[in-house]
């Protein structure tokens, strides 16, 4: 008989290779599903063998003579002989043992972590093959021929894994099965199953891009994050003080800190920008529930205190703040008026209330007694507090005295269907735009003085307290 040719262990990869694609559906269709990625056994733990295969059914068919003497070099162990020997059995499944892997999330694992995977990859990859234990992945490869079972399938489900191994071993791994010379004592894979480097590292490359425009994306999202808190809880808020309502001068004192008896200056005249009218009504009904569900817009002129639209209102300077209010003669004599100098977001600053008689109010309304600066017969003028500048809030912050609102309450009887009835209106610096910027007007005089006031066109007289 002709002597056989010695066999080269380092090109047994080949051979392996060749007896998958006869056979049809090969390994990878023939290994049922085994232990999942994740649960590594311990370096002590036992690798089963395989269970007893029943007897063929095929036909007594010849033997294929066996060498009594191999050649020397190409020995192998009795162990080994028998399990090569079982590698390519076919089996009852087509499934890849790796099919239905879940895709890991998660930051990159260590260089061990990866390792603890590849080797629980390829546990499950063998199935229930008879396995020589080895703790390096790689040594676990090679000793048991486990790269001749990797096709497109473990390929995908590899490289799904291989997106959380550390750089170097991406690089040791892909050399491996792309079949370069790190893998050659494996056996190059064949054209038909080789996977292209060049595509392997594209896939590496995709998943490394979505990672990083993920952490571009998070990144923007915490400094947008950051910066509208610090703008919610920043202590220096917008400076506002071009809204706020600013004297052209400062109050004329004595030596004593008093005011002087007469101050210099002009009859009071309004400016333009620094005039309101009334002409908002409240009105809430007497009842159960929620007040606004007893908001009425639509409100007899008979109930009212005064005519919508039949007040305007001003701010002067003389001796400090000075809100003067023109309407029909005799329009306060038993009215209840309150103003408010307020901020920009209507948070009260200073708040008078005057009334003629007492009860002309209603019972709770809040505010200070004001102080009558000039009276007549339509002009009614009231000190009262305007900071200039900014103000530092009890609750923290700062503002700015922006607005003044004004109004006519009315106490209503107790068998009135009115629980809230007033006619209000305001005076704000700013016009429409946000961008004016005006100066409260003075005027001078002395107490005694009968002035002629003049508010958008109405002119009335009033003598100075």
């Amino acid at each position: 008989m002709p002597k056989r040719a010695p066999v080269d262990s380092m090109r047994v990869g080949v051979w392996h290779r060749c007896i998958v694609s006869v056979g049809g559906v090969g390994a990878l269709g023939a290994v049922p599903l085994s232990r999942s990625v994740g649960a590594v056994p311990d370096a002590d733990e036992p690798i089963d063998p395989p269970a007893a295969q029943p007897p063929s059914d095929q036909p007594n068919e010849p033997a294929v003579p066996e060498r009594s003497n191999a050649e020397a070099g190409t020995e192998v162990s009795q162990d080994l002989s028998r399990r090569r020997s079982a590698f390519f059995r076919r089996g009852s499944g087509t499934m890849s043992p790796v099919a239905g892997m879940p895709t890991p999330s998660g930051g990159r694992w260590t260089g061990k972590e990866a390792d603890q995977q590849i080797r629980a990859f390829l546990i499950r990859l063998a199935g229930d093959r008879n396995l020589v234990h080895r703790d390096d992945p790689v040594e676990l490869l090679r000793e048991n021929d486990l790269l001749l079972l990797f096709g497109p399938e473990e390929e995908t489900a590899f490289a799904d894994l291989a997106l959380r191994f550390p750089e170097e071993t991406v690089t040791r791994w892909a050399t491996l099965l792309s079949g370069g010379d790190r893998s050659e004592a494996f056996g190059p894979r064949s054209r038909s199953e080789r996977r292209d480097e060049a595509s392997l590292l594209r896939e590496f490359q995709v998943g490394l891009r979505k990672r990083v425009m993920g952490g571009v994306l998070l990144l923007a999202l915490l400094v947008t994050l950051g910066y509208g808190t610090r703008s919610v809880l920043s202590d220096g808020p917008e400076d506002r003080s071009g809204r706020a309502l600013r004297f052209t001068g400062a109050t004329v004192v004595d030596a004593e800190g008093k005011p002087v008896g007469r101050v210099d200056g002009g009859p009071p005249v309004a400016e333009p920008g620094l005039i309101g009218l009334a002409d908002r009504v409240v009105a809430v009904l007497r009842g159960e529930g929620p007040a606004e569900n007893r908001i009425r817009l639509d409100v007899p002129e008979s109930d009212l205190p005064v005519r919508p639209g039949s007040l305007l209102a001003t701010v002067f300077e003389y001796r400090g703040g000075q809100v003067a209010i023109a309407g029909p003669e005799n329009w306060w004599a038993d009215a209840c008026i309150r103003v408010t100098v307020a901020t920009g977001s209507l948070r009260p600053l200073d708040v008078v209330v005057h009334e003629v008689d007492e009860g002309a109010c209603p019972v709770g309304l809040g505010g200070r007694a004001a102080r009558v600066t000039c009276a007549g017969r339509s002009i009614l003028m009231l000190a009262v507090d305007i900071p200039q500048g900014e103000v530092k809030l009890d609750e923290g912050g700062l503002a700015w005295a922006e607005v003044i609102r004004f109004g006519v309450e009315t106490a209503p009887a107790a068998t009135s269907k009115w629980e809230l009835l007033a006619v209000r209106g305001a005076i704000a610096v700013a016009d429409p735009e946000g961008n004016a910027e005006v100066a409260v007007p003075a005027f001078g005089g002395a107490a005694g003085d009968v002035v002629t006031v003049e508010i958008g066109g109405v002119i009335g007289e009033c003598t100075l307290a």
